[in-house]
């Protein structure tokens, strides 16, 4: 992704350049691993593009790029402790480099460092304005993960159900990254409107594109164990679908499998083969197409500029991913 270079570039450059202290040790040794590992870097890029759509040099826009991708990892520090997870980006997650509660607490700090950088906005910017999105977006992603774990102990959650907690779970970042380089830019309310409506589209069409790679992928690609979200008994778009189409007694099979997780191959072949009897397959191919065509259309609403063809080209290669 050549066009993504000077966006990614800029990130990077700032984030090494951070000034976290040596000591304690114990506090600022897992920020700076986590922060070393990588990563597309997408919620700071999605600020940066922001703010040159509105018409403005998206070098006003870092201080709220770096307050995303700080709350963006310590959402990731926080989410593989919750999800016992030993890897992340290929390295040993934090928690087990270090213990539980040095990861809980390097998270902590960086949610403090990310306010603490929101307060190095441009002049002329509503300080108030973006901390309030900031804190918003935080908490409805917090809202997100809530219902996600919930679902895991329901076996009545609905397809309406499961959208608005990956809208709050994926989509609410991304919004408000792209709301916070539009108020960098001093972006007006029908410019804020559509950059809220790119990337909760982007969020949605993510997921749900993130559910259907987990069953098609070429798991040599896609990174991670075949059928994954299958084994695990996972609430997702393309299980929920199949559920409110298939017949009773394929219902009663797989609420049954449920009961004892994680599923064995042959569960995961029977459902697989469910999803495609029954279109499941092809209409969540269809909702990931509807909700990039609904980030396209907001963002054709921008004037043309460099900016909106780094945008349009980052939706084009999010729509044809396979990893």
């Amino acid at each position: 992704m050549e066009f993504l270079k000077p966006y990614t570039a800029l990130i990077e450059n700032r984030l090494q350049s951070l000034p976290l202290p040596q000591k304690p040790s114990g506090l600022y040794d897992p920020q700076r691993y986590i922060l070393g590992m990588g990563g597309k870097r997408i919620r700071p890029m999605l600020s940066l593009v922001s703010c040159g759509l509105c018409g403005v040099d998206m070098e006003r826009a870092v201080p709220a790029a770096l307050s995303v991708e700080l709350i963006h990892n310590f959402t990731l520090l926080h989410d593989d402790i919750m999800d016992q997870a030993d890897s992340r980006r290929g390295h040993e997650t934090v928690h087990r480099r270090w213990d539980v509660a040095s990861a809980i607490l390097a998270g902590d700090g960086m949610f403090v460092q990310a306010l603490l950088m929101l307060q190095d906005v441009p002049p002329g910017c509503d300080h108030k304005q973006m901390m309030n999105e900031l804190l918003t977006g935080v908490n409805t992603v917090c809202e997100g993960q809530a219902l996600d774990m919930e679902f895991e102990n329901r076996q009545d959650v609905s397809l309406g159900e499961y959208l608005t907690m990956i809208e709050g779970k994926t989509g609410a970042l991304l919004s408000t990254s792209m709301k916070l380089g539009g108020y960098s830019a001093g972006a007006d309310e029908d410019q804020i409107r559509l950059l809220d409506q790119i990337g909760r589209s982007l969020g949605l069409a993510f997921q749900i594109q993130d559910d259907l790679l987990d069953v098609i992928a070429d798991p040599s690609q896609f990174g991670k164990i075949p059928a994954g979200d299958i084994r695990e008994g996972k609430k997702t778009f393309l299980m929920l679908t199949a559920l409110e189409h298939c017949s009773v007694e394929q219902k009663k099979s797989i609420l049954g499998y449920f009961q004892k997780r994680p599923l064995t191959v042959n569960q995961i072949d029977e459902i697989i083969s469910i999803y495609r009897s029954t279109g499941t397959i092809e209409e969540a191919e269809k909702q990931i197409g509807s909700y990039y065509k609904r980030a396209e259309s907001a963002l054709d609403k921008f004037v043309d500029s460099n900016y909106k063809q780094d945008l349009s080209n980052l939706i084009n290669y999010l729509k044809n991913r396979e990893i």
